[in-house]
């Protein structure tokens, strides 16, 4: 996705997770993060944004993770983080430099990106105990199934991951992934016959990578063995 459409996409998502905190109560558990509650899900994402505004601004990671203050509205202070990061996060400030955690990327876009797909499945976690998730923007989750196969599998495939080379298949419309996951490496595979295909909308795909959808909401073919090692790999590396 392009950087304006990252921004209006993290513009949007930032907004409707706030819609949705506010309709339901703040000791509402939250499905897709057992042990959190609503009041919880704000806090924790409210300060992924803080930081990554004061990664942005002072050039370097903080070393204190940002608090809400004692008494303070969670939403309210979500809101007022949130509005920080789409300022600092420009889209026509995408290609300047900026401090970030991926080897191979570090500009301001790197930011833009991660937290578009932070904020969108936060917000579903965030609908989902309101007790009605919307889907993510397909174009969205495209990005998001991208983002979690090369960045963050490629920065944090665990050494310990359940990996023994097999090709597996992500399939949405209108695009495929094929991976094979080995001690550290994740292979594209530019052909292979893969040992199992998993397809369903690109949202439904995305989520389930992310731990949000259960594996019955997809068409699995093949061997099971190995798209619970994609997913067991997936959780390791984005926990």
């Amino acid at each position: 996705m392009d950087p304006h459409a990252l921004g209006g996409a993290l513009r949007t998502e930032a907004a409707a997770l706030a819609v949705a905190a506010d309709l339901v109560p703040p000791d509402r558990p939250v499905p897709g993060c057992p042990g959190m509650t609503v009041a919880d899900l704000v806090r924790h994402v409210g300060s992924v944004h803080r930081l990554v505004v004061r990664w942005v601004t002072r050039g370097s990671r903080p070393r204190e993770w940002p608090r809400d203050p004692a008494g303070a509205d969670p939403v309210d202070w979500y809101r007022i983080g949130a509005a920080s990061l789409i300022a600092v996060l420009d889209p026509t400030r995408a290609a300047e430099p900026a401090a970030t955690w991926c080897p191979w990327d570090r500009t301001v876009g790197f930011w833009l990106r991660r937290m578009a797909h932070e904020t969108a499945v936060h917000r579903v976690d965030a609908q989902a105990a309101a007790g009605l998730a919307a889907p993510l923007d397909h174009a969205l989750a495209v990005d998001g199934i991208e983002e979690v196969l090369r960045l963050w599998l490629g920065c944090h495939l665990p050494p310990a991951a359940h990996c023994d080379g097999r090709a597996i298949t992500l399939r949405v419309p209108g695009r495929e992934w094929t991976v094979a996951l080995h001690e550290e490496v994740v292979d594209f595979c530019a052909s292979a016959d893969p040992a199992a295909v998993v397809s369903g909308s690109a949202s439904a795909v995305d989520l389930w990578l992310w731990g949000r959808v259960p594996e019955s909401e997809l068409s699995v073919e093949g061997d099971l063995s190995v798209v619970h090692a994609l997913r067991t790999s997936v959780a390791a590396a984005t926990g």
